[in-house]
């Protein structure tokens, strides 16, 4: 305790600042003349001295949004230095976050260059793991790519590119399933075992070669398969029976207009028979091949005066 009531009332206003701030009241203007400008400044001292103590109590808590200090507080400047610093790291932080690995901090001493070399590695982890993902895509279409060869081969006859057997089969299991409305053709080269057995096995495929380009140019939408040495059935959807019937009958035209030609060695013909599904059909696979391989025989022997040896 002093004798001097001024200056007890000072120093309890002072102890107050420091251990109960809340509390802590002076009104300059109360004091002696003498002191007042003292106390003056020292409510401005311990203003700057509380409003730098919530903002080191703030910016500890991760609040940076502390609002601004009193003009001229030179007491917190330092700390306000360092909340601007910390809010700009936090831009930067988010920034990385987003993906940009450009940034760099260049104000915070140890603490810069251990942000700046965890960046770093970010960047380098990051395009290490782009890296992988292109590898990956890349080995992921070569298999691609290598599961559709390998289907196509083994969708394909051999010897003509066309589908085969196992391919035809499956695409009128499941056109059935789907009750589509289609044709089956079913065709047959004549004097295939002539030709082989006269000519060779390389005129045989020569022959065959030249029917498979015929049956090609049915339509665009249908499906040439080869299920026998010189059989070959099609799959064409919504054509009428008698549209079909029609657009085989030019392409055996066709081929019988070789016949005309200059050296020709052989008779060239084929024999084909035509069914139509609906969706009311209740045969099997195998019943509705029996009956279009029946028509192509009827159709056959129909023609069979028209095939000569040469």
């Amino acid at each position: 305790m002093t004798s001097n009531p001024t200056a007890q009332r000072l120093f309890d206003y002072l102890r107050d600042a420091i251990y109960h701030p809340t509390k802590a009241s002076l009104d300059p203007d109360e004091l002696p003349e003498d002191f007042r400008d003292f106390g003056r400044g020292l409510v401005y001292y311990v203003q700057s001295i509380r409003e730098a103590t919530i903002l080191a109590e703030d910016i500890a808590r991760g609040d940076l949004n502390t609002s601004p200090l009193s003009p001229g507080n030179e007491v917190a400047s330092g700390l306000k230095s360092l909340q601007a610093s910390l809010r700009h790291l936090t831009w930067q932080t988010q920034q990385v976050a987003k993906g940009d690995y450009q940034q760099r901090v260049s104000f915070m001493g140890d603490f810069s260059e251990a942000m700046n070399d965890m960046i770093a590695e970010l960047d380098a982890q990051r395009r290490e793991l782009l890296n992988e993902v292109q590898t990956a895509h890349e080995e992921s279409e070569a298999l691609q790519s290598d599961v559709s060869r390998l289907t196509d081969i083994s969708n394909q006859d051999p010897a003509t590119g066309v589908y085969n057997r196992r391919f035809g089969m499956d695409v009128l299991e499941k056109w059935l399933a789907a009750r589509r409305e289609f044709v089956i053709c079913f065709v047959d080269l004549d004097n295939l075992k002539y030709v082989n057995d006269e000519f060779g096995h390389a005129e045989g495929d020569a022959y065959i070669s030249l029917a498979v380009e015929l049956l090609l140019s049915f339509s665009r939408q249908t499906y040439v398969c080869r299920i026998g040495g010189d059989e070959f059935m099609l799959l064409t959807a919504d054509w009428p029976e008698d549209s079909a019937l029609e657009r085989m009958a030019e392409l055996r035209s066709q081929m019988i207009a070789l016949n005309e030609q200059p050296g020709n060695l052989y008779h060239h013909s084929m024999s084909f028979g035509i069914i139509a599904i609906d969706a009311s059909n209740t045969r099997t696979p195998g019943e509705l091949l029996t009956i279009a391989d029946e028509r192509m025989y009827s159709f056959k022997r129909a023609h069979k005066a028209e095939r000569k040896v040469y």
